[in-house]
């Protein structure tokens, strides 16, 4: 698969990670790039038979300096999904349940007249987001809010279970399901007769040593070293879960999830072995990608090796794990820096599968256009042979599949994209549905291409030097053959051309260069423009 490049992404320096049997040696050069320039931190680490490797940049806030270390606790999102996996695992193991059992088994009375209907709906199906659930009940209602899980209890849970259970396509297709897993970590905490957090803890968390690794719950404090999560620049507040716990409510530390890498990729022992090795066990197949599913697990084909994966997101905070076997290898990647990794899973794994073909429409140009979701984050939607494209502030382009009229899939990552029509037809807003917000956006025009012009050689060598944009990350400015090339600290080198004097801009990436001047003309600086930050360099003396 051809990958964007990012210059000065956390990202491209994961591009072979796994591939690699040592940790990348500049590896503390690229996150320090990815980090600066901007609020919050990044917390990464490689595990391999040699132990781990943490690389740790950035603060916790603008205005609370404290660093970003290996300890530092971050929310992780939907990887919460994969210890739910577990626990099911777990569970099974000690006899507590099968995976073949019902849901409903354990959320309702053994005599209620809606067993039949929901018994379609397994552990199983649960865990492997075929159920036919949808990614949210239809009685959640919080999406818009800043703490959107908060308040939505087991009642409503179970109240929803019964409403959109009966007519879900349970078998007919992997949809990604926050409700689903929710469903499951309700049903074995009742098959434990114990709360969900209880049974995590004692099941999971604390036979593994994490001791670090706790819920984030409604009602409760977040830790003193917790680290806030940004969303488009801005600091915002930290996610608490009651029933949606068991799809997202984790926090936990580079260090923590180091060891539990460790221990799932074989590196470590412990006495989860049978149950983890059970959540690795491909149970089903992605009909439009092809790609596999265990329990909880993404299984992603690598060119002869096999990787297990699993990110998630909040309002905020990123947070993405990922290892094989036999190799022995495996990364994590902790970030409040407000970019979604959803897109990033195959350039970080250097993976190349089938994947979802695109929708063909015949008139993907009706919905070509931009859509700012706020002041600094957008949705650019474009159209290629009658496939439609979306490319967020800051990231590659993924490619849309249309599952009903005006509303599409994003492919390999877990969200959705709708628009809307006014009474003319005319579509004149977006709106992305991902991780419970729905967020929306009206359309205006994609801003025009930039104009290229010509510069003589000449002045193309004023800005020829060395640019630190960080203190291991560095823009080499040079002209060849009157051309203009950029080569960022361990980057291929690439061209970049001039819109007007001193302004340039690349093909490759959505990106635009800067050149200052001091008060007697000579190049002083740079200013790299990339995904809503401003990053400025001097210019280093010969």
């Amino acid at each position: 698969m051809r990958t964007s490049h990012l210059l000065g992404s956390l990202f491209l320096l994961l591009v072979a990670t796994l591939a690699a049997a040592k940790p990348p040696a500049d590896l503390q050069a690229k996150v320090d790039a990815f980090a600066a320039g901007g609020p919050g931190g990044v917390a990464v680490a490689w595990i391999d038979r040699d132990g781990v490797t943490f690389a740790t940049a950035g603060q916790f806030a603008a205005d609370d300096a404290r660093p970003i270390t290996p300890d530092t606790v971050f929310e992780i999102g939907s990887v919460t999904k994969v210890f739910t996996a577990i626990l099911l695992a777990e569970s099974e193991r000690q006899g507590k349940v099968s995976r073949q059992d019902p849901a409903a088994k354990y959320l309702l009375p053994p005599d209620d007249a809606a067993q039949a209907a929901l018994a379609k709906i397994t552990l199983l199906s649960l865990t492997t987001h075929t159920s036919g659930l949808p990614r949210l009940s239809s009685n959640f209602t919080t999406g818009h809010t800043a703490d959107p899980y908060a308040g939505y209890d087991r009642a409503a849970l179970v109240e929803a279970l019964r409403r959109d259970g009966p007519g879900a396509p349970a078998g007919a297709k992997l949809a990604y399901s926050n409700f689903g897993v929710a469903v499951l970590g309700e049903a074995l905490a009742a098959a434990w007769g114990q709360p969900y957090a209880q049974v995590l803890r004692a099941q999971v968390l604390e036979p593994m040593g994490l001791k670090t690794t706790t819920l984030g719950l409604a009602g409760e404090p977040a830790p003193t070293d917790f680290a806030p999560p940004h969303e488009h620049g801005r600091r915002g507040a930290p996610w608490t879960f009651e029933a949606y716990a068991p799809a997202g409510a984790l926090r936990s530390t580079a260090r923590d999830l180091a060891a539990f890498v460790a221990a799932c990729a074989g590196l470590a022992e412990t006495p989860l072995r049978a149950a983890i090795d059970a959540t690795l066990v491909p149970q089903r197949v992605n009909a439009d990608s092809g790609e596999k599913i265990g329990l909880g697990w993404f299984v992603v084909p690598a060119e002869g090796r096999t990787v297990f994966s699993h990110g998630g997101r909040t309002g905020g905070t990123q947070a993405f794990v990922a290892f094989e076997r036999p190799a022995g290898r495996g990364v994590v990647l902790l970030s409040t820096r407000g970019q979604d990794p959803a897109g990033w899973v195959l350039p970080l794994l250097d993976v190349k599968r089938p994947g979802a073909a695109p929708s063909a429409l015949q008139d993907a140009e009706s919905y070509v256009g931009r859509y700012p979701l706020t002041p600094q984050f957008a949705i650019d939607i474009t159209a290629a042979h009658g496939a439609l494209l979306a490319q967020a502030t800051g990231q590659g382009k993924l490619a849309l599949r249309e599952s009903k009229p005006d509303r599409f899939s994003v492919v390999d990552v877990p969200a959705e994209i709708s628009f809307e029509r006014d009474a003319a037809g005319k579509v004149v807003a977006l709106v992305l549905h991902q991780n419970g917000l729905d967020q929306r956006g009206a359309r205006q025009a994609l801003p025009a291409a930039p104009r290229e012009i010509t510069l003589r050689a000449e002045v193309l060598r004023e800005y020829a030097g060395a640019y630190p944009l960080a203190p291991t990350f560095v823009l080499t400015v040079t002209e060849e053959q009157g051309a203009l090339f950029v080569q960022a600290t361990g980057q291929p080198k690439f061209p970049v051309f001039a819109t007007a004097k001193d302004e340039f801009f690349y093909k490759v990436v959505d990106a635009r260069l800067s050149f200052q001047r001091d008060a007697t003309g000579k190049v002083s600086g740079i200013v790299l423009h990339q995904g809503g930050r401003d990053l400025p360099g001097p210019r280093q003396a010969r």
